[in-house]
């Protein structure tokens, strides 16, 4: 009888270990399930950033390409200009533009102010009885 109930003990220990196996096991697949959605998640994160960032990269590098050939062509123009020879013209533009100024002036000051004041008082005189004139027959 003893080895009957040993056996028992036995029996209800291998059945205890293998439900304790089967939770586990369990616990394990569920893991393993949320690591699987965790993976594909990461995934479909790592795509849609690279469909979203990809473009604008390119564009982005494209436009830098077109600045610097801009830039290329604009250092070439300014290494063939003749800056010396611009700066000479501009230096003879602000010259006559300076005597073309002090010639206007010497006119201006030339005007007798007095004589054109007293014209325009003269005209004055003249054109106010006119002006009432006409005044009465509105």
């Amino acid at each position: 009888m003893e080895e009957n109930r040993n056996l028992e003990e036995l029996l209800a220990k291998i059945e205890e270990s293998e439900r304790r196996q089967e939770k586990y096991a369990k616990r394990q697949y569920l893991m393993t399930m949320v690591m699987a959605l965790c993976c594909v998640g990461m995934f479909c994160a790592v795509f849609l950033a690279y469909k979203s960032i990809v473009p604008t990269a390119q564009k982005s590098l494209q436009t830098i390409g077109a600045v610097a050939e801009d830039l290329g062509q604009v250092s070439n123009q300014l290494t063939e200009a003749d800056l010396a020879s611009l700066v000479d013209h501009v230096d003879k533009l602000a010259i006559n533009s300076e005597e073309g100024i002090q010639k206007a002036l010497e006119q201006i000051n030339s005007i007798d102010i007095e004589s054109l004041n007293q014209a325009i008082q003269d005209l004055s005189d003249v054109v106010s009885p006119l002006a009432r004139l006409m005044g009465r027959f509105n």
